[in-house]
């Protein structure tokens, strides 16, 4: 077989003397380069075709089962496809991995044996680094293109051996790639495709210090791409350091939901948290949904994961320092949907994709908005319908307070008296849970901690983990502490009208029943 011939010309990215690898022609490059030019000229369908991309490009993408592409990868593909560099804010679930894989592919186009890696894509996690290369599986699966992942916690001797094979993409953890590059001695040279997935993730993880060492050793011809939900002040520093002239886009950013999305918020006392969580998932949440389950600490989740066991709710659970295997096992499981929940800390707020999540409920209510924003980003993806469903509990009320303020909306307080149009539509409600439907849980809780000195210890772990949590977890804004003792409206709000079942109706009869008899007063006899 001919080797490749090296064909010189300004090509359809309009670089002067840039290699066109392949058996083309001058003539069939230009052939193909009209195609590319004309396709983007036709508009009127919107879809992946109007981009100019090549046909095993395409085809990868039809074959994923992409129709129409998302705004931000409408936005931003053609762009990236200049070979600009570019900053992209978008929020969780908006199509962003596609975004910066597509032109990936249409660059590096085929599989190069001597050139060694040519694209480096940096994730925060081992989870959102493994969906990574899924989709560069699955989307590239028609250009023969190569992919290794370089995580922590696997067999270094394993990663040695990939990275001799000479993959065209590199997928990798900052803190493991920077210790191959160290030991293999790992020359960078021919990188020209750097992406920086989830950057402020990767900034809060504390990999500054590694990310600098791998700008350093890459060449400055690069075409770099930094993807974020926000831009905290380290992360501009960085992008002004490490990126030449980007293109900022803003789009589907932190401070809005998915339209597909509804929220709803439960007044609930901590000691009261865990019957309400089991009713919403007894009651509420069908069974073949899936729920990813959000708490304050890995004491939580070990907890939480028991109970779940116990009333017969097929759970499984991860958290940031359980065993890197355990991890990967526990969250396949849910992937592949042999259990109906997963237990999670903040570590798989971002990173951990699973397309067709059903419902998130907050057991913990995070105390930055933009985390709230993240951990429901698992719900409402590619036009599906979700639900977030939040407990709060009365040192969490000025964090629900702070949230509203953040997204520019106002609390919808449950009405005193039912109302039929609440019933039908109970999104973004905040209300209380009725107690008979707490008490009602509460026995077989109860009874679950007499039976079992385990979870009776466990409970007792949460408590002191809570109070450390409670410590390090930053103040509500001033905004909502002020308004929180100026306008007590928590206290007049009503019950949630998810949660009014018949005894709870009942109940409220009695408690309205009870406070006329209050205002009652007796008519004194004139003497």
């Amino acid at each position: 077989m001919q080797g490749a011939i090296m064909v010189k010309e300004k090509d359809i990215w309009g670089v002067a003397d840039a290699p066109v690898d392949g058996y083309a022609s001058e003539g069939e490059m230009d052939t193909s380069k009209l195609v590319a030019n004309q396709n983007r000229k036709k508009k009127k369908s919107g879809g992946f075709q109007v981009m100019g991309l090549s046909h095993n490009v395409y085809r990868g993408i039809m074959k994923k089962g992409y129709k129409v592409p998302t705004p931000i990868q409408r936005k931003t593909i053609p762009v990236i496809l200049e070979r600009r560099d570019v900053v992209a804010m978008a929020r969780t679930g908006s199509g962003k991995t596609a975004c910066f894989l597509i032109p990936l592919f249409e660059r590096l186009k085929m599989h190069m044996a001597k050139a060694g890696a040519r694209a480096l894509i940096l994730s925060p996690t081992r989870e959102l680094a493994l969906q990574t290369l899924k989709f560069t599986r699955d989307i590239g699966k028609f250009t023969g293109l190569r992919a290794a992942v370089i995580l922590g916690g696997d067999s270094i001797e394993g990663q040695f051996a990939a990275i001799h094979e000479n993959p065209d993409i590199i997928i990798a953890t900052p803190g493991r790639f920077v210790h191959v590059c160290v030991e293999m001695e790992l020359k960078l040279t021919n990188i020209e495709y750097v992406v920086f997935d989830e950057a402020d993730r990767l900034f809060e993880m504390g990999f500054s210090e590694q990310l600098r060492e791998i700008m350093a050793r890459l060449p400055d011809s690069r075409q770099t791409l930094l993807f974020s939900a926000t831009l905290p002040k380290m992360l501009v520093e960085f992008a002004r350091a490490g990126l030449v002239d980007p293109v900022l886009m803003r789009l589907d950013v932190e401070s809005k939901l998915s339209e597909n999305l509804r929220t709803t918020f439960f007044k609930v006392n901590m000691e009261d948290k865990l019957a309400v969580l089991l009713y919403l998932l007894r009651c509420i949440i069908k069974p073949k949904e899936q729920t990813v389950i959000f708490t304050a600490t890995k004491h939580h989740v070990e907890y939480l994961h028991m109970i779940l066991e116990k009333a017969g709710i097929s759970s499984t659970y991860t958290y940031s320092s359980l065993d890197a295997t355990a991890r990967k096992i526990n969250v396949a499981k849910f992937q592949s949907k042999k259990v109906q929940c997963m237990v999670v800390t903040d570590v798989a707020a971002r990173g951990i994709d699973i397309p067709l999540l059903d419902n998130v409920i907050n057991y913990n209510f995070p105390a930055k908005s933009k985390l709230f924003v993240h951990r429901v980003g698992r719900v409402a993806r590619a036009g599906r319908c979700g639900v977030a469903y939040s407990l709060i509990a009365p040192d969490e009320y000025p964090y629900l307070l702070d949230l509203h303020l953040f997204l520019s909306k106002s609390i919808r307080y449950a009405s005193q008296e039912p109302k039929e149009e609440e019933e039908e539509d109970w999104n973004h409600i905040y209300g209380r849970a009725p107690q008979t439907l707490i008490d009602s849980e509460m026995d077989q809780i109860r009874q679950w901690h007499e039976t079992s000195v385990d979870v009776d210890t466990m409970k007792q772990t949460t408590i002191n983990a809570y109070k450390q949590y409670v410590k390090s977890r930053p103040p509500a804004s001033n905004e909502s502490i002020r308004r929180m003792k100026d306008e007590p409206l928590e206290q007049l709000m009503g019950f949630h009208p998810l949660l009014l079942t018949e005894t709870s109706k009942q109940e409220k009869e009695r408690n309205s029943m009870l406070e006329a008899l209050k205002k009652v007063r007796p008519k004194t006899v004139n003497q």
